[in-house]
């Protein structure tokens, strides 16, 4: 009795869930009708066709777009294919915002077709049957309904069967309400910071659209647009939407798509920007309270960088609590250098600073070629890590004016990357006649029917430079490198040694030659003198030795090397990195490195200060070679192209120009009265010039982590 009164009540609620379910698919039918439509019954091999699923809702429901917003879920279409065949993702139009009690979707309505492109194989036998599921969710203001429709197509090889014409205007119809690229003269890029950003749009034609009238549809449901608070300025005729990153979401996309629409633009328009070039990690709190930063190419730098200058005020901050005249500006130096170590430093600094808002795309012949063919206008930034004057070149990139000028010619932005090895990056300096980083090169629109014309920029980038040059379309007057006159080459040669001398990277050695040539004043006018040669001597031995290595292994083992060559290998970089680390600390007076020892006589101290001239002579050729200064360019890629002998005489005068100011203070020791006089200041002194080569150390660290 008790196992039948069991069986009852298990069929009594069968059923009545049976009846349920039957009731439901019987409602959701009547909401939703639709209708399988292609543009051919026949198929050939590799031929493509459109199928079409023309739906039509009852009023006042709605199913969701690709991307469902902050309510339901996506319309999703799942294929069945016989093997060879593909299906391209669905397509759809562009949705409507749907607001319901504080929440946005985005959903489709009333009638439209969503359409998907079918490609054959290569080898068709016989009849075709394709099947596909619908799955999509019908909802209006209070009830959602999970709704399934599965279908069938059935193609034959050679067929006589008769496509609608009216099945073909749906489909052309689909097909015109589809969104479109952007059209041109209109530019779009993406910023964030931190979990935020924003989306600018450019365009004139905005200026007559009312602003609030826009809507943007991102297809990742991982980006939630603020559809309140979309803005528009005149005077940039850009528009600007804001967006956040879903909570649940720890690394930004690699680009932000999506449809931006509004009722007077004929058809929608699609959007696809890069968000960062990499996949950033983002601040997010993790279960154990930690927060993460965002992660750029640059953060590693400046930690290094904020560690030295927050080491720097420890060091000042002592100097302060020494009885002594100028305790207040050692104090000074200690508050500034600790606030601009943990601004540098601070983990909340956005990894996109640097670069602004320009977005830059890998070089490569292909691409370069590809836009080149489109007559498209491209910028290329031959740049490397361990290159200092590029980085230092950056800076203008950041630059309101520069970024403004660069989008509104539609300049396509290419980075080739040279901190590694590069067979092509090399073949491409070369045939633009260099052999080193920096090198810019700008290829402006070129006239109907005529090929784009690079136009070279100066070594030491500056925004007016970059945007005479983009604006203007032609040649900043410069000195050419196609001189054939190797006295002018020569003469070209010195003068980039000697401006060498003024560039960041060769810094640290000029305080200490200065350090030195103030010990060494009041004493004999020929020891002095002799400083001053043995300093230039090892200067135009060391790049002599570079110069010899580089030739030897391009043309005698036919390596593909340019300038600069030693610093892409990491083992170079690294034993590097240890020497200026020992000589700081040498500077900072935890032990001493060229002094003589007590007891042992004037003579071998002599001895050593002439080593240690010979040493910095060494150390300022290693230090320089990152740098490329105006007119180096030019010499030292034409050199490379010459004999041996014709070589060596070029980077001869390099390092003749390099060594110009300290031998004429040699030859002219009246000068180095205007110095000041000898005293405790030179200790102090000395221990400041180890920060400027603890900095040297972080960069070269920093180089050293995109080698390895």
């Amino acid at each position: 009795m008790l196992a039948g009164g069991h069986r009852f009540f298990l069929f009594f609620v069968g059923t009545l869930w049976g009846s349920l379910l039957l009731a439901k698919q019987a409602k959701t039918e009547e909401l939703i009708d639709i209708q399988i439509i292609c543009d051919s019954s026949e198929v050939s091999p590799n031929a493509e066709i459109w199928v079409g699923l023309a739906v039509s809702l009852s009023p006042q429901w709605h199913i969701y777009w690709k991307n469902q917003g902050e309510s339901g879920y996506p319309s999703t279409l799942r294929w069945k294919l016989p093997q060879g065949w593909v299906a391209d993702s669905l397509q759809f139009p562009a949705p409507y915002l749907y607001e319901y009690e504080g929440m946005t979707g985005y959903a489709l309505e009333h009638n439209f077709t969503l359409l998907a492109r079918l490609v054959a194989p290569p080898i068709i036998e016989g009849q075709v049957e394709i099947e596909g599921t619908f799955d999509a969710l019908i909802c209006n203001e209070s009830t959602c309904l999970p709704y399934e429709h599965s279908f069938s197509l059935n193609l034959e090889k050679v067929g006589n069967s008769e496509v609608l014409p009216q099945h073909l205007s749906l489909l052309d119809q689909a097909k015109n309400l589809l969104p479109i690229s952007l059209p041109a003269g209109v530019y779009a890029w993406a910023t964030f910071e931190g979990r935020s950003g924003r989306i600018n749009i450019k365009s004139e034609h905005f200026s007559s659209f009312a602003e609030s009238e826009f809507s943007f549809f991102p297809e990742d449901p991982a980006i939630l647009i603020d559809h309140t608070n979309s803005s528009y300025s005149k005077e940039s005729q850009t528009l600007i939407i804001n967006w956040q990153l879903s909570e649940d979401v720890e690394e930004l996309p690699e680009s932000l798509d999506g449809v931006l629409y509004h009722p007077k633009l004929a058809q929608s328009w699609f959007i696809s920007v890069p968000v960062n070039s990499s996949k950033t990690s983002l601040g997010m709190n993790t279960p154990g309270g930690d927060e993460g930063v965002p992660a750029s190419q640059f953060q590693l730098l400046y930690w290094l960088l904020a560690l030295v200058l927050i080491a720097m005020a420890a060091w000042a901050y002592g100097k302060s609590c020494q009885p002594h005249a100028l305790a207040r500006n050692w104090q000074t130096l200690a508050l500034v250098s600790l606030g601009t170590g943990l601004w540098l430093g601070y983990p909340n600094q956005s990894g996109s600073a640097l670069s602004g808002s320009l977005q830059w795309q890998p070089w490569s012949y292909e691409l370069q070629n590809e836009l080149l063919a489109e007559g498209e206008a491209i910028y290329i930034d031959y740049t490397a890590k361990w290159c200092l004057s590029c980085q230092v070149n950056k800076r203008v990139y950041s630059e309101e004016l520069v970024r403004n000028v660069l989008i509104e010619h539609g300049v396509h932005l290419l980075r080739a990357d040279w901190t590694k090895k590069s067979p092509d990056i090399l073949k491409s300096l070369q045939n633009h006649g260099r052999e080193g980083v920096p090198f810019n090169v700008f290829y402006p629109t070129p006239k109907r029917g005529e090929q784009a014309t690079p136009i070279y920029l100066p070594e030491i980038l500056t925004s007016d430079d970059l945007v005479e040059v983009v604006q203007g379309g032609h040649a900043i007057k410069q000195v050419s490198g196609e001189s054939n006159n190797f006295l002018v080459l020569l003469g070209l040669a010195w003068m980039g040694g000697l401006i060498l001398n003024l560039m960041p990277c060769v810094f640290p050695v000029i305080g200490l030659k200065i350090l030195g040539f103030v010990r060494q004043a009041g004493e004999d006018r020929g020891l002095i003198v002799r400083h001053g040669w043995v300093f230039t001597i090892g200067v135009v031995l060391s790049f002599w030795v570079l110069v010899g290595i580089l030739l030897l292994l391009r043309d005698g083992l036919e390596q593909q090397l340019g300038w600069g060559f030693q610093l892409q290998e990491p083992i170079f970089v690294l034993v590097l990195a240890i020497l200026l680390f020992l000589f700081g600390l040498s500077l900072s007076g935890v032990f001493e490195i060229g002094m003589s020892v007590s007891g042992i006589g004037a003579d071998l101290s002599r001895k050593s200060g002439l080593w240690g001239s010979f040493f910095s002579g060494i150390l300022a050729t290693v230090v320089a070679t990152p740098c490329m200064a105006p007119f180096l360019g030019v010499a030292v890629g034409a050199a490379l192209t010459m004999p041996a002998l014709s070589s060596l005489m070029v980077f001869t005068s390099i390092a003749l120009g390099l060594s110009t100011p300290y031998l004429l203070l040699a030859f002219f020791p009246a000068w180095m009265e205007k110095l000041p006089k000898p005293g405790a200041w030179m200790e102090s002194f000395k221990q400041f010039m180890a920060f400027p080569i603890y900095a040297t150390v972080a960069w070269l660290i920093w180089t050293l982590d995109g080698l390895i």
